[in-house]
């Protein structure tokens, strides 16, 4: 190639870069979003231009302007949740258009916008990997202070003593470490040591959506995503000033069983929030204060704590938003390790009664994203996590201070309008002195990317991975590159099909590796050669939306099988000295089905869901034979609920049904009692509402028959309870 014709060459792939990433044009698009039914103006109606990253949201007249426009023909799509997206497509040239468009209310009242599966916003029906998303209006109606009670009635979704199982991954770990990540806005929201989470930090009511990703995650998220994805995404705030205040309280029933009865009167539990939101000209913030006081269904059970939740974002024009999150928790609680025998289940052990502990957790994370041209954005995300606690038992005084650092930066961009890349890089560091686990620090530095082909007009292709590092006190404890490869094909509107091949990883934490206390009758020992563990899964799965007429208004289906082989799992198991001790368990494989149906019934009036998860957890050797059942993991489990909306007044009945638990780990067996007993857990909650201009009032009965059953061994589920919610927006 002689010289003339490198310059030409490089002349076109300037003018052609040029002409993608900064060329901008003086038409713009405006116009305006109502309810259809009652001509409302609609808020925060997310504008997008279809194919590039440029886009806005509606204010508080429910107007929209995206200006910078080059004369073509654009396609908009309109999203909002609890409204059905819709596309429209218009040619923009000197006349400016207008545009007057109406949402019509979503009926399954269920997102169907998501963000985490690809780490970009898409279609539900349009992904690769199988994803549940949880609205506001069903975390309202569970009257949920804490996530923990809204999770298990997702297909698939599991938690035992409050540790997030996504699809049997975690199992329980003693709060040590967690195969599912938990994100919040897209940060990871993990302690650096222990790998757990407390529910009670997240705020409930300032929730948008939750969207879970029960395929391994590891290919996009890293260590901790090896058995799923939970990304908590916060709201922001409206265009208009807010104020709003919640009162809840409720109390316990006392046990059904004289004998059990330890205090004269039911327990009860108390908790006020109040948020203010307020907009400054194009920027906007939300600030809400939380107050608890929980009596608690058993002796330890108690907790009282203080929660300061705030969110700020600024929107400079189009092209700059950044936001800045924060969160302050600090508790006293009892510190709960098992019952004082079975015919006292809710008393503590002798001489344990006043134990309890004290502890506090700071969060604050910054979001900064550039549009840099139509077709490619920039995201900047950063957190500090700072956590203490200390306990204060008869044999447990164990003390914690931790903190880490995480930073992130992601390029997405599409290409040719059919081919879209992301990619970007991690960098973590974390650093604890407890006197439970010693001094410790870890790092880890991760690049991922994900590219995703339309390759046919019904038909995606993606293919990425990560390659992430990860040292503890300075020595490099594992490198890796997790790759995942899925397909999704969407051969009418309604009907889509997905399958996906994915590597995962996770490496162990610092409580797994260092844990060396005692804990009531059991002690923990440490194990400082523990080795990573790897996961490969596969899943097909199908998602029907079938749309209905007056009586049966829609009807959506989702389903999926899937199996996953680990290898070098790591579980806590009883040493050779009796000592419970976390160790790679040989081989194990997790394989089952799920499917679930959401429908709305009686022009809308009626919403019913079910859904059945089948699981089959076992260990296997060398040559993939069973040996054993993992721990704690749920063969069965069957939710469903409905739900009824007539002039205001709602009303709801759930069911929640998981099989016996076949194998523990933690207690060994009573010489003389055998082990503990353990049966299925059948539990109905039923719930009243009524809402009318701002006020919002919620009865609700959780455990509705009283009945009892363990997820842990020696330690009760919930007794019944009752309660109240009032809710008043001004």
């Amino acid at each position: 190639m002689n010289r003339q014709t490198k310059s030409r060459l490089i002349f076109i792939i300037l003018t052609f870069a040029i002409t993608i990433l900064v060329g901008q044009g003086t038409f713009q698009i405006n116009g305006r979003v109502t309810d259809q039914e009652t001509g409302d103006p609609l808020v925060g109606v997310n504008v997008l231009l279809k194919g590039t990253f440029i886009g806005a949201a509606t204010n508080g007249n429910g107007e929209f302007i995206i200006t910078n426009l080059n004369p073509k023909i654009y396609t908009l799509v309109f999203s909002m949740i609890g409204y059905t997206k819709m596309t429209f497509s218009i040619s923009v040239d000197k006349n400016y258009p207008h545009l007057d468009i109406k949402l019509q209310q979503d009926v399954l009242s269920s997102p169907q916008v998501i963000v985490t599966a690809s780490r970009k916003a898409q279609d539900i029906m349009e992904s690769q990997l199988s994803v549940a998303v949880i609205g506001m209006r069903n975390i309202r109606e569970k009257s949920a202070v804490s996530l923990a009670k809204v999770l298990p009635y997702e297909a698939g979704i599991n938690t035992v003593k409050g540790q997030l199982n996504i699809r049997g991954a975690s199992g329980y770990t003693m709060g040590a470490g967690e195969r599912s990540l938990i994100l919040l806005d897209g940060v990871p929201l993990l302690g650096s040591a222990a790998g757990n989470i407390s529910w009670s930090v997240i705020p409930t009511s300032e929730i948008e959506q939750i969207e879970i990703i029960k395929s391994g995650g590891s290919a996009l998220y890293g260590s901790s995503a090896l058995g799923g994805v939970l990304n908590i995404i916060t709201r922001n705030a409206p265009a208009k000033p807010e104020t709003k205040i919640r009162i809840k309280t409720g109390k316990y029933s006392q046990p059904k069983y004289e004998q059990w009865q330890w205090r004269d009167k039911p327990g009860t539990y108390h908790t006020t929030e109040v948020t203010h939101a307020q907009p400054f000209g194009n920027h906007s913030g939300w600030l809400r204060l939380q107050r608890s006081k929980d009596g608690g269904a058993t002796q330890l059970g108690w907790d009282e704590s203080w929660n300061i939740t705030g969110k700020w974002k600024w929107n400079y024009k189009s092209q700059y938003t950044a936001s800045l999150y924060g969160n302050y928790y600090t508790d006293k609680s009892g510190l709960v390790n098992q019952w004082k025998n079975p015919a006292d289940p809710f008393e503590a052990p002798v001489g344990d009664a006043k134990d309890y502990g004290v502890g506090s957790k700071l969060n604050i994370n910054g979001f900064f994203n550039y549009i840099y041209s139509p077709n490619m954005v920039v995201k900047v995300k950063s957190a500090l996590y700072d956590v203490h606690w200390k306990n204060h038992g008869r044999t447990n005084q164990n003390y914690s201070n931790e903190q880490k650092w995480f930073g992130e930066t992601q390029i997405n961009t599409n290409l040719f309008h059919s081919l879209n890349i992301t990619a970007g890089s991690v960098l973590q560091h974390g650093s604890i002195d407890a006197e439970i686990f010693g001094n410790h620090t870890s790092l880890s530095a991760a690049l991922y990317f994900l590219a995703q082909q339309r390759v046919l007009p019904q038909l995606t292709l993606s293919a990425g991975g990560r390659f992430e590092s990860y040292h503890v006190d300075d020595d490099l404890l594992d490198q890796t590159f997790a790759p995942q490869v899925a397909l999704n094909w969407r051969p009418q509107e309604w009907l889509a099909f997905r399958t996906s091949v994915s590597r995962g990883f996770r490496v162990p934490t610092i409580a797994e590796m260092f844990s060396k206390a005692r804990m009531g009758i059991f002690e923990v020992d440490r194990n400082p050669d523990l080795e990573p563990e790897y996961s490969l899964s596969r899943e097909l799965g199908v998602t029907v939306m079938i749309p209905g007429g007056k009586w049966i208004s829609h009807i959506g289906i989702d389903g999926a099988i899937f199996h996953t082989d680990f290898e070098n799992l790591i579980e806590p198991c009883a040493n050779d000295t009796g000592a419970i001790q976390f160790q790679n368990v040989t081989n194990a494989r997790i394989a089952g089905a799920e499917i679930g149906i959401k429908s709305g019934l009686l022009n809308n009036h009626l919403m019913v869901t079910s859904a059945y998860t089948w699981l089959d957890p076992v260990e296997v050797n060398e040559i993939g034979d069973v040996t054993d059942t993992l721990s704690y993991r749920f063969r069965h489990t069957w939710v469903n609920s409905a739900t009824a909306y007539f002039f205001g007044f709602s009303a709801g009945l759930e069911y929640r049904y998981s099989s016996r638990i076949d194998n523990v780990e933690l207690f060994e067996e009573n010489p003389e009692t055998g082990s503990d007993m353990r049966v299925p857990i059948h539990v109905w909650n039923a719930g009243f509402g009524y809402q009318r201009k701002g006020w919002e009032l919620l009865f609700r009965v959780e455990n509705i028959l009283q009945y009892y059953y363990t997820e842990l061994e020696r330690n009760m589920g919930s007794e019944r309870t009752f309660s109240v919610d009032f809710v008043k927006n001004f």
